[in-house]
């Protein structure tokens, strides 16, 4: 039988669903555009933690640093507003020492375009979902497959830290990788319901290019295009919907043109902050050690559990806003686990270093879902 989310009520079970172990964001309070200007250091919603005291850090001969942040999410989204709080802590650690300006929004660079801007130098740092990067990050396009169940976020994001601390991929080689993390928390808003598995037949479906053989599998017509296009996309009938995680669906406003929003259980996204080498090389040992310090910090923190615990108020948000919220009964949450069961192992087999990355991460999966299982 579907079970159709129709109230405020039914939240205890999306909570239930979708709960992280640890903190999180609120709702955003905003569903305003994105900025079409640099906003210099955003003011997080709580204070970065104070550095330690005993480090012995000097930065009396350090040079300043600005870093140019492209981001590809609106300012307003509650991702934007935990990766500046990370960057917030970091200029805490260095004593002021190394700043940013945000650019959010994709206001800087497209969100396909974010590896080729900080190896350009076009931007100095960048929170890039590997999504966006397919045929660039071939080896870590196989964490965004279904396959690998997750207890919450705080286990994704310390498993894909495990995995690209272990591996040290040659394809971000380019790079100073600050930290990797990994979110779920999917959904499907569309202007059709999507009660059943069966009602994936035939949908055209806005994707990242990394996205679209799963969604080919569902029975979709999948339509790769950066998530800045999909309102007008979906707005105009291009598209008839949107693949996204449930927050980044109200940040980008989609509730205002998709009638329907259906959980997907077995949405994953993984994501890298990284550094631009040449700005990385220019900061003294002490500034390093400080980000170092300040990234270790901010991970254990608010980066590994971010956003799991939003979901239930932005659902709320939905709702007040007349989308109607559909949650697969076990029968249709196994059909779709069918149709997507083959197909991380069948793209990791394709993939040079593809089946050792595959086992690794199924390894460090289930270690970290025992450390921190769903609560």
């Amino acid at each position: 039988m579907k079970r159709i989310l129709c109230s405020v009520s039914a939240l205890a079970l999306i909570f239930a669903l979708f709960a992280a172990c640890g903190g999180g964001n609120n709702a955003p309070s905003s569903t305003q555009p994105p900025a079409a200007a640099p906003t210099q250091t955003v003011a997080p919603a709580t204070p970065p933690p104070p550095p330690p005291e005993a480090e012995g850090w000097d930065f009396s001969n350090a040079t300043k640093v600005n870093l140019q942040f492209a981001m590809f999410i609106p300012e307003a989204d509650p991702m934007t507003g935990f990766t500046c709080k990370y960057l917030d802590t970091i200029k805490e650690y260095t004593e002021g020492t190394v700043d940013y300006t945000l650019f959010a929004g994709q206001t800087l660079c497209a969100a396909p375009e974010q590896l080729d801007a900080v190896r350009s130098g076009l931007a100095d740092v960048s929170f890039c979902n590997a999504a966006n990067h397919a045929g660039e990050l071939p080896l870590t396009n196989i964490l965004e497959y279904p396959g690998i169940p997750y207890a919450n976020n705080i286990a994704s994001s310390y498993a894909i830290q495990e995995w690209h601390d272990t591996l040290k991929l040659d394809e971000l080689k380019d790079f100073r990788l600050l930290f990797a993390s990994g979110q779920g928390n999917g959904s499907f808003v569309t202007t059709v319901p999507l009660r059943t598995v069966d009602d994936f037949k035939g949908v055209q479906m806005r994707t990242s290019a990394a996205l679209v053989p799963i969604l080919e599998a569902y029975g979709m017509i999948p339509t790769a295009m950066a998530i800045g296009e999909a309102y007008e996309a979906i707005r105009t009938g291009v598209v008839q919907g949107a693949t996204c995680q449930v927050p980044a669906g109200y940040s980008f406003r989609f509730h205002e043109v998709g009638k329907y929003c259906t959980l997907d259980p077995y949405f994953i996204s993984s994501y890298v902050m990284i550094m631009n080498k040449d700005v990385w090389d220019s900061l003294t040992p002490d500034q390093q050690e400080a980000v170092q310090a300040a990234t270790e910090v901010a991970f254990i923190e608010y980066i590994a559990p971010a956003r799991q615990a939003e979901v239930p108020g932005v659902l709320v948000e939905f709702e007040a806003a007349g989308v109607e919220i559909f949650i697969f009964d076990d029968e249709n949450t196994a059909k779709m686990g069918e149709l997507n069961a083959p197909l991380q192992s069948k793209y990791a087999s394709g993939v040079r270093g593809g089946n050792e990355a595959l086992a690794l991460i199924r390894e460090l999966a289930a270690k970290w879902n025992a450390i921190y299982p769903e609560q």
